[in-house]
């Protein structure tokens, strides 16, 4: 009987064997040495693209002149599908930041939350937390987690801390802006942490490689122009990342050290993995539909110059966000917010069947556009909203943070 492999088959390279890995570049536009990561996706369109002229020359013969290449750029995209940790560095360039925690406060059962008088803010009471670290912020933003009340649980505005040692050594009272919450009582863990990754001034490139026929397609001085992510019901979340670039060049010279590989995180759904969506503090009445995140950096481009095939140095843009959200229609408060002009925090959160997952947050958002038209006999009215995210004094536009089984 036969055995092996036949060989010889393939019309061309193949695109389970052409892995694309990258690593941030520590000088613009210059391929870094040591770990490279793959990248885990569906699709990429990365290429150059060249721009060329061609004089319209007086001669007698009915031809065009010489074309003449006049500068070069790479563009295109990476597609793939939600897992947490996959493009958490890609994140980060968006945002112009650095992943990282500065406060983070655990109890693992009987935390309490209590409205307060005021009628705006609540009090969280850990008497008992097993973890405090790191020097909380006020009036910055902190994620609440694992009470089973979901209006006790997001993302909300700090007002202030208060440690009490004459009590315990860990009892710690933690104050928030959340009109809505009611009292509770907590069965498991609760945590509140600083939000991970909020947009800064931290300008990230990036270098992609392409592996195909024993070489290597190098794309350079890559910046994060654009990410969208797309949660719908009846569908795997997935993320478009978008660069923009300076060059291009074909290698058979590996510089990497090592090339971690690809993440192992399940894939996130919309089902048991969907953590909610509040608007202003209260969830919409109606199930959502969908949320579709753009963060993007606006008026972005490359600079180039003569003696430079490709660009010589880049714009990073304004960074900008906004968040398109479709629920069926059961009530008016979402345009009743509109016709206000109110703003304040929205987010959305989505988790894996490991419990890590991420909330993604405007922080002080606006709703624009609403919108629920009739479409048609025996349908149920869908509402979609536009909410545009406003700088806070200060700055910060929007938030992320990353969720763990201990969080």
């Amino acid at each position: 009987m036969a055995a092996g492999t036949t060989t010889g088959y393939a019309a061309g390279e193949q695109t389970n064997t052409s892995p694309v890995d990258y690593a941030q570049e520590i000088t613009y536009n210059t391929p870094p040495a040591g770990t490279y990561q793959r990248l885990r996706i569906t699709g990429e369109s990365v290429a150059a693209q060249d721009s060329t002229t061609a004089l319209d020359e007086i001669n007698d013969l009915p031809e065009t002149a010489e074309t003449i290449l006049t500068a070069r750029s790479t563009s295109g995209s990476i597609n793939g599908m939600l897992s947490y940790g996959t493009y958490d560095d890609f994140f980060a360039g968006i945002l112009g930041a650095d992943w990282g925690t500065t406060f983070f406060a655990s109890q693992s059962s009987g935390a309490t939350l209590n409205p307060r008088p005021d009628g705006a803010t609540c009090n969280i009471k850990l008497f008992t937390a097993d973890s405090i670290t790191g020097q909380y912020v006020s009036r910055s933003f902190v994620s609440v987690t694992g009470f089973s009340n979901p209006a006790n649980n997001g993302i909300f505005l700090l007002d202030v801390c208060g440690y009490n040692p004459d009590t315990a050594p860990n009892s710690i009272v933690i104050r928030i802006f959340n009109p809505n919450c009611v009292n509770e009582t907590a069965t498991g863990r609760v945590t509140v942490k600083s939000l991970d990754l909020i947009n800064a001034n931290t300008d990230k490139t990036y270098t992609l490689r392409k592996k195909l026929a024993g070489q290597w397609q190098v794309f350079s001085g890559l910046m994060v122009n654009q990410i969208q992510i797309q949660l719908q019901k009846g569908q795997t979340p997935t993320v478009q990342i978008d660069f923009i670039g300076s060059d291009m060049s074909i290698t058979s010279v590996d510089i990497s050290s090592a090339v971690n590989a690809v993440t192992t995180s399940p894939l996130m759904d919309v089902v048991s993995g969907f953590l909610g969506c509040s608007i202003f503090g209260a969830k919409p009445a109606g199930c959502i539909q969908s949320a579709t995140i753009t963060l993007a950096r606006d008026g972005a481009a490359q600079d180039t110059g003569m003696g430079h095939v490709g660009a010589c140095g880049v714009q990073f843009g304004a960074f900008k966000a906004s968040m398109d959200i479709e629920y069926f229609f059961k009530d008016y408060t979402e345009f009743l917010a509109w016709q206000a002009g109110q703003t304040g925090v929205v987010w959305v959160g989505i988790q894996g069947s490991d419990g890590y997952g991420y909330q993604f947050a405007i922080l002080n958002g606006q709703i624009f556009n609403p919108k629920n038209p009739t479409s048609g006999k025996n349908s149920t009215i869908v509402t979609t909203i536009s909410v545009t995210g406003n700088p806070l004094p200060g700055g910060g536009t929007f938030g992320m943070t990353r969720l763990t089984p201990s969080s």
